[in-house]
């Protein structure tokens, strides 16, 4: 009788693919989500599809999301969350209003081009915002942090005389976000010759007063 013991192998999480660790698996995730929800109506994505282009199995998926809701909410709040840490950072360095929207402008471009159209999510989100308003709370807040940076901006602006002093800050500031987190892909979607958006950011400059 062979009493042998072999030394036990370290269990594996299902799934996963080889080499990776849990914070990775969950970035491939919510990035093969964010393709898969902007190039489908929500209907049509599923969590085994998302799951098979994040290079795992159908069944993994559910370690990190529950549902395809909560992956819904998560890929949306994540986008949201690096947007204004990237707006954040922008700003807060010295100058005008204008050269911090300039950098601002500039910061989040970048953005644009890596996150497989990201308005066009948001559109899906504000229908759902304004049906499900509790549900997508954590949603609201985020995007009242993006609207308080745009908001500062133009108050700025006011207080430095560029802006006339009975400037509705709050509408002002929230027009400047939409220029800058949706206006500026619409443009580009019906220029799709460019080879960037360096032009379309120079019109928006020249259109807002802000170019140097």
């Amino acid at each position: 009788m062979n009493t042998r013991q072999d030394n036990p192998k370290p269990a594996v999480k299902r799934g996963r693919p080889f080499g990776s660790n849990a914070e990775d698996t969950r970035r491939r995730l919510l990035q093969a989500a964010e393709k898969h929800f902007n190039d489908n109506a929500y209907a049509d994505v599923s969590m085994a599809k998302v799951a098979k282009s994040a290079g795992m199995t159908g069944a993994a998926i559910y370690n990190y999301f529950s549902s395809k809701d909560e992956l819904f909410q998560e890929t949306i709040a994540s986008r949201i969350r690096l947007y204004n840490e990237t707006i954040a950072d922008a700003v807060s360095g010295s100058g005008s209003w204008k050269d911090k929207f300039n950098r601002l402008v500039d910061a989040v471009t970048p953005m644009r081009r890596a996150s497989y159209g990201f308005p066009m999510i948001g559109s899906v989100v504000i229908n759902r915002l304004q049906r499900e308003p509790d549900k997508f709370q954590e949603i609201r807040d985020l995007r009242d942090e993006s609207a308080k940076i745009f908001r500062s901006l133009v108050a700025e602006g006011v207080d430095c005389g560029d802006l006339p002093e009975d400037t509705d800050i709050a509408i002002t500031g929230d027009l400047l976000m939409a220029i800058t987190a949706g206006a500026m892909n619409t443009v580009s979607f019906y220029h799709p010759s460019l080879d960037n958006m360096g032009p379309i950011i120079d019109s928006v400059k020249t259109l807002l007063g802000t170019k140097r």
